[in-house]
């Protein structure tokens, strides 16, 4: 899922990340999602290929935790052996303060190398969100801001991100945005939109779709 506050999972999800996970209610919640290719950050995990992916989450007064999955499959070499395939599992937590919400999250992968974990902090300032991660044993970090804004019966959603070590095979900085619609038809929640990101290790701009259903 990859995501911190309840705000955040709302844009990150229309930003194209993935549509992983709905705004969370109180109590549990599940999502399933279909995507023409699974980027991060900018960068594809999925190796410009489809991925199925769907998640767990469970709120409860201030603290909120969960766990979510993606298939790989050409996994991005900054973190996994390329070529390597098989599946990413995240699991995560957060604690809300009132305007910050701090949490925790840990990447698994089942392949050989790359299995990490960030600590996080983000809030909302007006109709955008904001959060910062931060990985302990590597010392990469994350910036980023996402906003939706109503268009009718969709929404326009924008995303910004500015990191290190992250989506780059050599370490390095980079900047990747996303901008797409999103909306809700036959039950079903949908986004389009494009990505782009200056990292070395995957510089192309892709065009994503997302289908996906929250219960």
């Amino acid at each position: 899922m990859k995501k911190l506050t309840s705000s955040l999972i709302a844009a990150g999800v229309i930003a194209g990340a993935s549509m992983s996970a709905p705004v969370m209610a109180e109590g549990p919640s599940m999502n399933v999602n279909i995507t023409n290719d699974y980027i991060w950050r900018g960068v594809t995990q999925s190796g410009n290929k489809a991925a199925i992916q769907g998640g767990l989450d469970w709120e409860m007064d201030k603290v909120s935790f969960g766990v979510w999955g993606s298939s790989l499959y050409d996994s991005n070499p900054a973190l996994t052996n390329p070529g390597s395939g098989g599946s990413e599992i995240d699991l995560y937590g957060a604690y809300n303060f009132g305007p910050v919400s701090v949490g925790a999250i840990y990447y698994y992968y089942d392949t050989a190398g790359g299995s990490f974990y960030e600590v996080n902090a983000g809030g909302d300032v007006g109709p955008v969100s904001l959060a910062a991660s931060y990985a302990p044993d590597g010392g990469a970090y994350y910036l980023e801001g996402s906003g939706s804004f109503p268009v009718g019966k969709a929404s326009l959603d924008l995303h910004l991100g500015y990191g290190d070590s992250y989506t780059t095979a050599s370490g390095g900085t980079a900047l990747d945005y996303s901008v797409a619609v999103s909306g809700s038809a036959a039950g079903l929640d949908m986004a389009l939109g494009y990505w782009k990101s200056d990292a070395a290790a995957d510089s192309e701009g892709k065009v994503f779709v997302n289908i996906g259903k929250s219960m």
